[in-house]
């Protein structure tokens, strides 16, 4: 089809700046005057228009059938209307517009690109050739004069080519129809008759082709495509005419010059669109890590408000002393250790149980109560961040994670710090060295019996024997014996639970400096917890940054796309 090489730019052309609106409402830029149906877009899209004009015979629907290789107008010896007929793209109709026009819309897929206007016989309607001449020549594209070899002087066409010189100056050009009529050397004469008379007419020399329509449908009918015939029809030379017409029009090119600087000077202004997002977007990105400064200074400002903060857990530790120094000198007391002589002792097991539970669970208070000021604070700090998250993010309620519940947080914090606890009551090995000291005690104990009960044995074995003197003597003693054992059980039984509490008031600050070191943990967590509440407004910068890239891609491809166009322009 005629001029490809126009028609492939402004298919390029057209989809650009449909990626450019396209863009334009993405980023936000408002375009001014590039809308789909602006003057500009749609004068882009009109298709080219020929007006086809002669004298009734001179050939002009066999010229247009033979141009577009369709049966698209009538032919007949006889003239087919009085009417002018304009072809245009569309579901096959006929709407009489005027009473000298008639527009046929046809399912004709070049229709889409070419207009065509189908005149009657110059020589027939005056009214209509008026109308011709006030609504088509200005805006037509090309005009084709077609003449009958048979008699190309036909005054009819001659006076209204003479009556319009201003309309069609540039863009016109004479067809001399059914050439196969005469031979070489009489075409070269009439045409250069025709010559001579349009420069008389005219003022120019028009370009003028000898063409014969019917070989150009025959040739195009054929199967496969006969390319003899359509050498011999004179249309190569013509088409190629008409393509050079197409491709340099211009009043075309303008239009697509126009379009394309219109496109550029949009790409620019989405082109700062884009940075000025981009800032915007930096800046959100800078807003959300001052509020982060913000949560860290938070959490060393507790931290240094809070130099003492959990340092009373020594005191929790020493409170639980006396509890287990009584329930030590419940196991080691005279009788409790002569029990345990005979039977598995315990105690130290228990009396590291009881120890370990007593602090778990005042540790877990203490954490309570800290965790919920940390609580506070936190919730006091969102109450301002939340505002100015909105306002800096442009984010809605539901963008934004609003501060929720930090029973969670803090059931974790406080189980936490009671594990800890336990575990620093076991990292003591109290247990280790109080079993060590008690077994050594139970030693020295079971000694003392067993001296007395061999002294008792030697005394009753004497006494059995008649040795009554040293019966009594060895009796007294076991007796003896068993007094200093039971003093000796009470000596140590005190000294043992002295021995402990020390051990414990010892073991107070390493058993604090564990805990003080885990609950800075938490509290650090507590804070990267609260921290989380932030993500929402993360969310919304990296969505608007993920928003940013492809039309930053998409800007770059548009922008080397009309560079690429422009040198084709």
């Amino acid at each position: 089809m005629f001029g490809e090489r126009y028609f492939a730019t402004r298919k390029r052309l057209v989809r650009v700046t449909d990626d450019v609106r396209r863009l334009a409402g993405e980023t936000g830029y408002v375009l001014d005057g590039f809308s789909p149906d602006g003057e500009l877009v749609q004068g882009l899209k009109n298709p080219f228009l020929f007006v086809v004009s002669g004298e009734v015979n001179a050939g002009k629907s066999t010229l247009i059938n033979g141009l577009f290789g369709a049966d698209m107008c009538e032919v007949n010896i006889l003239p087919q209307t009085d009417r002018v007929l304009w072809y245009r793209h569309g579901e096959e109709k006929d709407v009489e517009t005027t009473p000298v026009l008639v527009e046929r819309y046809r399912d004709i897929d070049f229709l889409r690109d070419f207009n065509i206007v189908d005149t009657p016989g110059t020589n027939s309607v005056v009214k209509g050739h008026q109308s011709i001449a006030e609504r088509f020549l200005p805006v037509a594209d090309l005009v084709l004069f077609v003449f009958p070899v048979s008699n190309p002087w036909g005054a009819a066409t001659w006076d209204f080519i003479t009556k319009f010189p201003d309309e069609i100056q540039g863009r016109v050009v004479f067809i001399l129809q059914q050439k196969d009529l005469r031979s070489e050397e009489e075409l070269k004469i009439i045409m250069e008759h025709m010559r001579e008379l349009a420069v008389q007419k005219m003022g120019k020399e028009p370009d003028i082709f000898a063409v014969s329509g019917r070989a150009a449908m025959e040739a195009k009918k054929q199967e496969p495509f006969e390319q003899r015939i359509w050498r011999e029809s004179g249309y190569p030379a013509l088409e190629d005419f008409i393509s050079k017409v197409v491709t340099e029009s211009p009043g075309r090119r303008k239009l697509l010059k126009d379009v394309h600087d219109a496109s550029v000077v949009a790409l620019k202004g989405i082109e700062d669109q884009i940075e000025e997002r981009t800032k915007a977007v930096d800046l959100q990105g800078d807003f959300l890590k001052k509020i982060d400064v913000e949560v860290d200074a938070l959490r060393e400002g507790y931290d240094r408000s809070g130099a003492g903060r959990f340092a009373g857990v020594g005191e929790v530790f020493m409170e639980e002393k006396e509890e287990v120094l009584r329930v030590l000198r419940s196991r080691t007391g005279v009788w409790a250790t002569l029990w345990s002589l005979f039977r598995r002792d315990d105690s130290t097991a228990v009396i590291e149980k009881d120890l370990s539970k007593a602090v778990e669970n005042s540790v877990q208070e203490l954490a309570d109560v800290e965790t919920g000021e940390l609580e506070a604070i936190c919730r006091k700090h969102w109450e301002s961040v939340a505002p100015r998250m909105r306002d800096q993010l442009e984010a809605n309620d539901a963008a934004l994670k609003a501060a929720g519940d930090f029973e969670t947080t803090r059931s974790r914090v406080v189980k936490r710090m009671g594990r800890s606890a336990r575990q620093a009551v076991f990292g003591l090995k109290l247990r280790g060295l109080l079993d060590l000291e008690m077994e050594g005690r139970r030693t020295v104990m079971r000694r003392f019996v067993a001296l007395a009960l061999f002294l008792i044995s030697v005394g009753g074995g004497l006494g059995a024997a008649g040795w009554h003197p040293w019966s009594w003597v060895v009796m007294g003693s076991a007796v003896t014996m068993g007094v200093f054992g039971l003093f000796e059980a009470r000596r140590s039984g005190l000294a043992l639970v002295r021995w402990f509490g020390e051990r414990l008031e010892e073991c107070q600050v390493p058993f604090a400096a564990a805990l003080k070191s885990e609950y800075a943990e938490t509290t650090r967590e507590f804070f990267l917890d609260y921290g989380k509440m932030l993500e929402g407004g993360r969310k919304v910068v990296a969505v608007n940054k993920a928003k940013l890239k492809p039309c930053l891609q998409e800007w770059n491809s548009l922008y080397v796309e009309l560079r690429a166009i422009d040198q084709d322009l």
